[in-house]
């Protein structure tokens, strides 16, 4: 039997990630979210490009008579210091969501695993009615694990 995950979490638990998830969207509610195109119709920075724009914030400071009069270079700053303080909370966050996104596949694989094993000893105990009412989804899975593998062609 299957049993790659063995979690519960208590209400404890699951009111501290309730509450700060609330805080994340709370604090984050007044930063855009970007459809795909939304996203490609704005210039993409380089990876490993935080450098050079930080040293164009310094020309664009010392030459601020060659720029146009609405020009901010603060404003260009202030981007900069809000991509580097957010990076490495990204990167946490990725981490939390990574585990998140595998304890629900494990604790999904787990359960269908053991609802496949209860499936087929009941079938082979002749128990009526364990297939009615499958999805689709359901059905199609049956039907492509249950027919026979086509045959090889010759070589």
């Amino acid at each position: 039997m299957q049993n790659e995950i063995d979690k519960k979490f208590t209400d404890a638990e699951l009111k501290a990630m309730d509450d700060a998830l609330t805080v994340l969207e709370t604090t984050l509610a007044t930063v855009p979210v970007l459809s795909g195109d939304d996203k490609s119709s704005h210039v993409k920075a380089p990876d490993n490009s935080r450098g050079w724009l930080e040293g164009m914030v310094v020309r664009a400071t010392q030459n601020l008579d060659k720029l146009p009069r609405n020009f901010d270079p603060a404003l260009m700053q202030r981007d900069l210091d809000f991509a580097a303080a957010i990076a490495p909370r990204l990167l946490r966050a990725q981490r939390v969501v990574d585990r998140l996104t595998s304890g629900t596949f494990l604790a999904d694989s787990d359960s269908f695993a053991a609802a496949l094993e209860v499936r087929r000893q009941l079938k082979a105990s002749g128990v009526a009615g364990v297939d009615d009412n499958l999805s689709d989804g359901l059905q199609r899975f049956f039907n492509r694990t249950s027919a026979a593998p086509a045959p090889k062609p010759a070589a």
